[in-house]
């Protein structure tokens, strides 16, 4: 019964797709792990209810489930979620979140926790970002970076963020977002391991048609066949019983 937060260094980082991947691997090894996104902006109203787009993905991993388990909040504006939130009328509860969490960790092997765009979005309009929740949740934290060139800086950036907060970094997954130079890509990976020391979980390849290589069980298996469970493992060691 483990908990994992994920993370990216930016929006469009691919967060959606490698927590999708993720509930596919841990399902590889035998552990039924819940891809939860609290807190979705970007909504679209059908037949007067707002359907979240993410789940529509986690689905290809773990078919129907109940709508209202994906998300918590969902919001209309495609925009950072404090903004949303203040435009819609919302105020996030995160002991309701947080209870959320707890009750799919006891339900499940595992959750996978989703947040939106990267460290410093705002939640709220007082300056709350997802880093301060990261940090109030005390989970082993996954970072999800692109593989391609710029990644370094950002990459790195985001560990010494988190590390100055002493969140527990599980560990970084490297998503080919675009079809670059492979050789500044392998290289990218050996520089941030060196700089960091933090552990490379695995890469996703590049695909052109994100969707349908999750659509299949044995496609997708193979843009997951690198990563190290041992990693994962290893991370959950000291997580917390309870989060409050």
């Amino acid at each position: 019964m483990s908990v994992f937060f994920l993370t990216g260094t930016d929006t469009d980082i691919g967060k959606t797709v490698v927590t999708t991947l993720l509930a596919s691997f841990f399902k590889e090894h035998g552990l039924q792990f819940f891809p939860y996104k609290p807190i979705q902006s970007g909504a679209i109203e059908q037949d007067g209810k707002l359907i979240a787009p993410d789940p529509d993905m986690y689905r290809l991993v773990m078919g129907n489930q109940n709508e209202e388990d994906f998300n918590t909040y969902l919001l209309k504006k495609p925009s950072s979620p404090h903004l949303a939130a203040e435009l819609e009328g919302v105020h996030f509860d995160f002991s309701l979140i947080n209870e959320k969490i707890n009750s799919l960790r006891d339900t499940y092997d595992g959750v996978i926790v989703e947040g939106a765009g990267g460290l410093y979005v705002p939640i709220k309009k007082d300056g709350y970002s997802m880093i301060d929740w990261i940090e109030n949740l005390k989970v082993p934290t996954i970072l999800v970076a692109r593989a391609g060139l710029g990644t370094i800086n950002h990459t790195v950036l985001s560990i010494e963020a988190m590390q100055k907060r002493e969140i527990p970094i599980a560990g970084l997954i490297l998503n080919h977002v675009y079809d670059e130079d492979e050789t500044i890509e392998k290289d990218n990976v050996q520089m941030i391991q060196k700089l960091t020391n933090v552990p490379i979980i695995g890469t996703v390849p590049y695909c052109e048609n994100i969707r349908e290589v999750l659509i299949d069980k044995d496609k997708r298996k193979e843009l997951h066949a690198n990563w190290n469970m041992n990693i994962l493992k290893e991370a959950v060691v000291n997580e917390p019983a309870t989060i409050i």
